[in-house]
């Protein structure tokens, strides 16, 4: 008999929303499980009690008790707020570990957005002038200095494109013993203040972990190069806003990057719209159009190494 998969994976971003020739490709990959779609809270809740795992976007707490043959649950998030632990202990988490690939080249797109004056062009064209005068202070990506707060296997990865274009990486995490592949240099927590110093560009990767608020805040800012650019990729609540958006107005920073806000979505009031040299994504770094298929891909590899009975 074949263990049940009860898949609901509803969502508004089109590209997290599964079409019927990606569950097709799924269901002929995983041919020891019973593929169920859902399209509905009430819809998973009924089917919920005859599942062996799930594939979810979001599962609340009290839902474990609902789900007495449930043995693993499976996000494509690699975040794991949205799939919090069962008391129990019976059923085990899976979070997506693919989104290196897609982020890593939000990230590329992001430095050489602000390296290469992308911003001034854009206004320098809405007034239709040809001024080349902020172009000569340029300097090629190659050597520089990128640090990446967080380095988790998603910077790891970020890490790995941008050393290949000879980009110097260095890293800083709690654990300095573990491996740190692509990184130059790993520095402890207690260094950021000496490794903002040393960067030309700051990637914050960091989970929303209480351990996180606000690391980057008024003090950590002010270590860092004039000519320096910051990023978030991670969480939003990692930097505090309203020292960074002084930063940016005082020109103690060159520019900022922010994928990640909180709260999200970004107020429409909020002073962060029209801060200078800050430009802004809606949580998009990792969206793709082949974002699923990347993540079926890897489940169906999880799932092959899974016991044949769950």
């Amino acid at each position: 008999m074949r263990s049940r998969l009860l898949l609901w994976l509803s969502h508004a971003v089109p590209a997290f929303q599964p079409t019927a020739a990606q569950l097709g490709r799924l269901a002929t990959h995983i041919p020891g499980f019973e593929l169920v779609t859902v399209a509905s809270e009430s819809e998973f809740l009924r089917a919920l009690p005859e599942a062996q795992a799930v594939v979810v976007w979001r599962f609340l707490p009290e839902w474990y008790a609902l789900a007495r043959g449930l043995r693993h649950a499976f996000t494509p998030s690699a975040g794991h707020d949205p799939l919090p632990d069962d008391p129990s202990g019976r059923v085990q988490r899976h979070f997506g570990h693919f989104h290196g690939a897609l982020m890593s080249e939000s990230l590329l797109a992001m430095l050489t957005f602000l390296n290469r004056r992308l911003g001034d062009a854009q206004r320098r064209q809405a007034q239709r002038l040809w001024d080349r005068s902020p172009y000569s202070s340029i300097r090629r990506l190659h050597g520089q200095v990128v640090l990446f707060v967080g380095y988790g296997a998603i910077a790891q990865r970020c890490a790995q494109t941008l050393s290949g274009l000879g980009l110097v990486v260095q890293g800083l995490r709690r654990d300095v013993s573990r491996p740190s592949p692509h990184a130059q240099r790993v520095f402890a927590p207690d260094q950021l203040h000496e490794a903002l110093g040393l960067a030309d560009h700051v990637v914050c990767v960091l989970p929303a972990d209480t351990g996180t608020d606000h690391l980057l805040d008024g003090a950590a800012l002010s270590q860092m190069k004039p000519s320096a650019c910051l990023y978030n990729l991670g969480r939003g609540n990692a930097i505090e806003l309203e020292a960074l958006r002084g930063a940016l107005s005082r020109g103690e920073i060159a520019g900022a990057f922010l994928d990640v806000v909180a709260p999200e979505p970004l107020p429409a009031d909020s002073a962060l719209w029209t801060t200078p040299n800050l430009y802004l994504t809606p949580h998009a770094s990792a969206i793709s159009a082949e974002y699923l298929d990347l993540y079926f891909e890897e489940l169906a590899r999880e799932l092959a190494g899974l016991p044949e009975t769950l």
